[in-house]
């Protein structure tokens, strides 16, 4: 019998939202949907592992190293005031390249990496390596 390489499982649920132009907040109506994110997604597992904010700096439309900082604080804000331990929170700020970047400067997502049990773990048995 082959031995068959499995494909390997990455897990996260994002959550995507857009900051106004100009703005360091949210609108409410996109924390209230973030709430309802936080139930109906993370609030699902047991463990959860990360929560990881991207962002994008683009200082052409006003999105300076400030301002990104100010919007990565926010949603750290928001994710702490919704019960996410600041130990379990990572960002990365990714520079916005017009005509390269899928979305706009003012895009935000929050993925969330759940912990062990979730669909990719491995059942209650550990994975033997193959020979």
């Amino acid at each position: 019998m082959l031995a068959q390489p499995a494909p390997a499982c990455s897990f996260s649920i994002a959550f995507n939202t857009s900051f106004e132009p100009g703005a360091d907040r949210l609108p409410a109506s996109e924390v209230s949907r973030l709430a309802e994110w936080m139930i109906e997604g993370p609030g699902k597992y047991e463990n959860k592992e990360n929560f990881h904010i991207v962002l994008y700096e683009h200082p052409i439309a006003g999105i300076n190293h400030a301002r990104t900082r100010q919007r990565v604080s926010h949603l750290r804000h928001l994710l702490t005031t919704l019960d996410v331990p600041a130990s379990k929170i990572s960002w990365d700020v990714g520079r916005y390249r017009p005509g390269k970047t899928m979305e706009s400067p003012n895009f935000a997502q929050i993925d969330f990496l759940p912990g062990c049990p979730h669909p990719c773990c491995p059942g209650p048995q550990p994975i033997q390596p193959t020979r």
